[in-house]
């Protein structure tokens, strides 16, 4: 099954220093990490307190991942849980499919690394759900996928042009502690400390850039992009 995360971006110019330096506009087109523009991700989502698996102030922790290193092309940090909506359920005596509609709030975003040159673009998510889907055997949670659709603007940019898109979100709770490699789990003010959660990789993603303005300067953002390429 192939899931979506749908971010839609506000992008312009940044002024950096004393002096305004704008960072190159990104130039229309789709990029996707499957053909190796940029790096899928994973993802921890912490359980505070008493709670469960997919319960109201659980905390999402998103980002890219080389192989060693994780956040160098794109983060999303920490938006909660606010409500989850049961849509469908096949389960009888333990056996069968679920569906819910997750409704996160707060949180934001981090562009950076080959994508941005030395810039990193920092983004506030305005609204963000997940439809996600759950296999149960026997009364046991066997598989779970999700489909992600989220907005938010990035901070100084009046333009949009630039939807983030991330594929195949897979629960992958197989261990009985998170290992490493893995984003921390964070809290509700984005700190990390919450030691119980569940985590997956996010797989296939899709930067599709159209209408970006013109930048002020002659290196287009495909350029840049080239000078961070394994």
């Amino acid at each position: 099954m192939r899931n979506v995360i749908l971010v839609s971006i506000l992008a312009g110019v940044l002024a950096v220093g004393a002096v305004s330096v704008y960072a190159g506009a990104p130039v229309n087109g789709i990029y996707k990490s499957s053909d190796g523009d940029f790096d899928e991700g994973r993802e921890a989502s912490s359980w505070p307190g008493t709670n469960g698996f997919l319960s109201p102030g659980n905390v999402l922790h998103a980002e890219s991942w080389d192989g060693s290193t994780l956040g160098g092309d794109w983060k999303i940090m920490c938006p909660a849980v606010l409500d989850t909506l049961l849509i469908f359920s096949t389960v009888s005596a333990g056996t069968g499919h679920m569906a819910y509609l997750i409704t996160y709030k707060g949180g934001y975003i981090e562009l950076g690394g080959g994508w941005a040159g030395t810039d990193t673009y920092t983004g506030t998510i305005d609204t963000y759900y997940e439809s996600r889907s759950m296999q149960f055997i026997d009364g046991e949670m066997v598989g779970s996928v999700s489909d992600h659709s989220v907005e938010a603007h990035i901070v100084g940019y009046p333009a949009s042009c630039v939807s983030f898109g991330i594929g195949n979100g897979v629960w992958r709770n197989d261990p009985p502690a998170k290992p490493a490699g893995y984003p921390d789990y964070r809290d509700a003010t984005c700190a990390a400390g919450p030691t119980n959660g569940h985590w997956g990789d996010i797989r296939d993603l899709t930067v599709t850039v159209q209408g970006c303005e013109v930048s002020s300067e002659p290196a287009t953002w495909g350029a840049v992009k080239a000078l961070y390429r394994d």
